[in-house]
């Protein structure tokens, strides 16, 4: 009885994960493409969420429907897991996990140094700088996560013996440590960032409203200092070559910029309560 409750509790999962990826496949396919169809020049942030929409559609077009697809044929047959399904379901799950906790975090990095030191954000290339990130960011996740399939794992109970234990104390000790500080340096740099970023809206709201009261007393000098704290406007700058050119990274109005630091925290702060702490969490817990 509590078997076939079980397994009747499994092929109901299996049909809402499917269903879920699938919504996730066209919202995240929808985002990808409003931001690329807009011709304009697109922004470091745009390029950063385009890179974690698409990890969201691999994640959810890879292990997710290839565990719900296993189950499933499971109940109806005698198909099981075998090494090679598990070793691939395996490296792309925390493969994509890790390159979503990181993309989260270099979207709020990108966001804090754009507030804060707009002219510098300017200057420095940071839509190479994003796209460098972005490499960085998945090689450093694919060979991590493809150590488990290459040897590196409890070699007393392998992880794909006996179905597919892909929990992180299944596989191996020193890939659980190592995964774990990897997704906590993510999620802590993502919650500081947007701290930072927060603070300085915050700072340069109050004092754009403080000049505001002396406005009609002192001359509009300060008025203008703390709008372009927040609000810079596009400048000419000069590149090693000499050559002269417009710099429009960081040319936001101070409504768009507000918009802009709501998205990403909104992003970070739900990345964080619904993936990157409850992972964390039962890591610790399976350790």
């Amino acid at each position: 009885m509590g078997d076939s409750e079980s397994e009747s509790t499994l092929h109901n999962n299996s049909l809402w994960w499917l269903a879920c990826g699938m919504l996730a496949l066209l919202a995240n396919s929808w985002i990808i493409l409003s931001i690329t169809a807009k011709q304009q020049k697109h922004k470091p942030l745009e390029l950063l969420l385009c890179f974690l929409a698409g990890t969201h559609i691999l994640m959810a077009a890879v292990p997710l429907t290839t565990y719900a697809v296993v189950q499933l044929r499971r109940e109806s047959s005698d198909y099981d897991w075998n090494e090679s399904i598990c070793k691939v379901f395996v490296s792309t799950y925390y493969t994509l996990a890790l390159a979503t906790c990181f993309t989260v975090a270099s979207l709020s990095y990108h966001r804090m140094w754009m507030v804060r030191w707009p002219v510098n954000y300017r200057l420095s290339n940071a839509k190479k700088q994003a796209l460098h990130a972005v490499m960085g960011i998945w090689m450093v996740s694919f060979i991590l996560s493809t150590l488990p399939s290459i040897g590196w794992h409890n070699n007393g109970e392998r992880y794909y013996a006996r179905g597919c234990q892909f929990i992180v104390s299944k596989i191996g000790l020193g890939f659980g440590v190592c995964f774990s500080l990897l997704l906590l340096g993510g999620i802590v740099m993502g919650l500081v960032c947007v701290g930072i970023t927060f603070y300085q809206t915050l700072w340069a709201h109050r004092r754009r409203r403080q000049c505001h009261h002396q406005r009609a007393e002192e001359a509009s000098s300060c008025s203008s200092s703390a709008h372009t704290t927040f609000n810079v406007p596009a400048i000419v700058v000069e590149d090693v070559r000499g050559k002269r050119r417009s710099s429009l990274d960081g040319s936001e109005s101070a409504k768009t910029s507000l918009q802009m630091t709501n998205l990403i925290s909104a992003i970070v702060f739900l990345y964080d309560t619904l993936t990157g702490v409850p992972i964390l969490v039962s890591i610790q817990f399976s350790l």
